[in-house]
Order: C-alpha cells, then structure tokens, then sequence
C-alpha cells in the first residue's frame, strides 16, 4: 500500500481518526501526568593526601595519585544497604548516586542526588556530602590508621539549585502518544479495508445475478411472457410485463413447438365459379407480439416470441378432395362430372380457395 493510499483510507474514515487522536491526547496527559519531571543537584568531592605523603611546606595536589583506592572503598561504601538505609531515613524519596567521576584523572567522587522538589534534591545532597568525610575518618579508625597518615576530603563544587529533569516525562510522552497514533492508524486502515471488502460483495452479487441474466439473453434462447393469475388486479396499468428467458438447447436452435391438428375444413361446400388462375393469397408474416404492458426500455430489443400451436400458417396450399353434395332430384347429370372432377384448394393459412377443375389447371 502506498503512502498516497494510506492518506485516502485515512481520510475516508475521518471519524476513526478523529477519535483516536483524541484518546491519543488522553494517554498523553496521563503520561504527563503520571511521570511528572523530577529535580536534580550534583557534588563534586575530592581527597586530599595526609600531611606525611604531603610533607612540610608540600603541595597536596601533586601527590594525588595514590589516592585512587581510598576513594573507590569510600564509593562501594555508599553503594551498601545500610548507607542507603541512613539517606532514606533522612529523604525518603531520594535517589542518589555516589561514583568516581570518569571526565578527571584524580580522587574525584561525583554525588548525584534525583528528589521530587528542588528542596529536597538539594537538601538530600547537602546530607550525603556531610556524610562523606565522616564516613571516610570512621573507616581509616576502624583500621588504626596513624592521624599523620589519615586522608582528608574537600567540596570542590555543590549545586545550590536543583535543576529540572524533563528527560523521563519525555519519554513516557513519546511512548503514548507513538502508541496512539499507530494504533489509531491501524484502526483506520482496518475499518477502511473492511467496508470495501464488503462493498465489493454486494457488488459481486448483483455483477453476479446481472451476468446470468445477459448470458441466458445473449445465449439466443426465447423469452416466454408469463402471466401470473391474479396478478393482474395486484399491478399498476403502467407496470411493465415481466419477461422470463427460456433455456435453449446446447445447439443455439430454438426448441420446437409441438404443433396442434387444425379444425378440419367443411366437406361440403357450395360451388363457386372457378378463377382463370390459381394464386394463393399470401399470409404476412407472423410479427412477435409485444407485451401490452412493455416500457420502452423492455421493448426496444427484438424478442421471439413462443408461436401458438394452430395459427401455424402453411407452406404450401393443400389439395383436399371434395365430397359430393347430397343429389337433388331435379339436379341434372352432368356428362363431364365424372371426366373433370372438382378440387378444393386450400391455401396459407386455411383459408378456402375457389374450385379448379383438372382441365383449367392442366
């Protein structure tokens, strides 16, 4: 899916988007809420050499290099649960973090203090940094250390405002409101994929009844016109007949319509002069019906229509021999009654025509 596609499946389904943008706002509020910014202050300490390693009239800083192991055992110390037992007592919701400051090369020990307020972050570092060198005196007379040989300690730099620490709420900002836009996104694209699939349901199942429809026209089989009893008192004048198509065989030919016997023709009939010529009259052809009740939409194409049996026109006129009528008795014989026979010739369409003896049609 291209990104031209996501922008119309997300603009068709506008009200799904509106709706997850606005949960979105909510869980971002409530990651706002729920991880509110915390303050921080920060220590720098640094350990100073004992008046033996100095020497008289030395500089202590030029003999900081041994001084790297009494400042990693000060760290493990703070690092232990009874120190943080003493800090939690004093601020409870204090986080602190005591190490070796890594951007110096010396005993630089880094206090790092997280509190909910700026007063107790500072408050907090205030406590730890006092605690350093009396923690360190305590641990060098556990040891029996010599008082010309205990190391010392300094503040080299201590916050006296906390600073602002956004950097979590950040986070948890990013996190929720990511996660509501995705699965808003996904609500939208699914909710538009599943109104199209159904659209083209529907629309395959009309396609579907249309084309059986137009393959049973175009397969040339007739229409037949079904009248349904009663039906008629149920329809508007102006409804249009419904037209059924009627299967043809698989050859394409139309099925044939068994024909009915015809009444047959009156055997006695009156003479009647005789034509110098016998010319059948000629039948129009049959046209198919339309249905009386047909639109012009319905009736525009050509429909054959099922032929009545009887009204069958024939192909070629009929000979039928005439009966003799009943003799009168003052009727006279005739000499050539018997020579020259008469003939009733029945031409299209049943009609009768005029008697033709054999010597006016030989």
């Amino acid at each position: 899916m291209t990104f031209s596609e996501i922008v119309r499946a997300l603009g068709r389904r506008w009200y799904v988007v509106l709706l997850g943008l606005l949960l979105t706002g909510w869980l971002g509020y409530g990651a706002w809420v729920l991880t509110p910014p915390v303050y921080t202050a920060r220590g720098l300490l640094l350990l100073l050499p004992s008046d033996q390693a100095v020497g008289e009239g030395g500089n202590p800083f030029l003999v900081l290099g041994g001084l790297d192991l009494p400042a990693r055992i000060l760290v493990a110390y703070y690092e232990s649960d009874v120190a943080k037992d003493q800090v939690a007592e004093v601020a409870p919701d204090a986080e602190y973090v005591v190490a070796i400051e890594e951007s110096t090369r010396g005993p630089v020990i880094a206090v790092d203090v997280k509190e909910k307020t700026p007063e107790a972050a500072v408050a907090a570092l205030g406590y730890i940094a006092d605690s350093i060198p009396r923690e360190l005196g305590r641990l060098q007379q556990e040891v029996d250390a010599p008082p010309e040989s205990v190391v010392q300690s300094m503040q080299l730099t201590m916050d006296e405002e906390a600073t602002t620490d956004n950097s979590g709420t950040v986070r948890a900002l990013i996190a929720a409101v990511g996660a509501g836009l995705v699965t808003t996104g996904l609500m939208a694209l699914g909710a538009d994929g599943l109104a199209l699939r159904r659209r083209d349901t529907v629309r395959q199942k009309s396609s579907g009844a249309d084309g059986a429809a137009a393959r049973a026209t175009a397969a040339g089989g007739p229409v037949q016109v079904v009248q349904v009893p009663g039906a008629a008192s149920r329809r508007p004048a102006d409804a249009p007949v419904p037209l059924h198509p009627v299967a043809s065989p698989p050859d394409g030919r139309p099925q044939p319509v068994p024909s009915q016997p015809s009444q047959p023709a009156p055997r006695n009939v009156a003479p009647q002069p005789a034509p110098s010529q016998v010319a059948p009259p000629q039948a129009a052809p049959a046209s198919p019906a339309t249905p009386p009740h047909a639109t012009p939409q319905q009736a525009a194409p050509p429909t054959p229509l099922r032929t009545v049996p009887g009204q069958q026109p024939s192909a070629r006129p009929v000979a039928i021999p005439p009966t003799a009528p009943p003799r009168r008795p003052d009727a006279e014989e005739r000499p050539d009654a018997a020579e020259n026979p008469r003939w009733h010739v029945v031409g299209r369409g049943g009609e009768q025509q005029p008697q033709v003896t054999d010597a006016e049609t030989g």
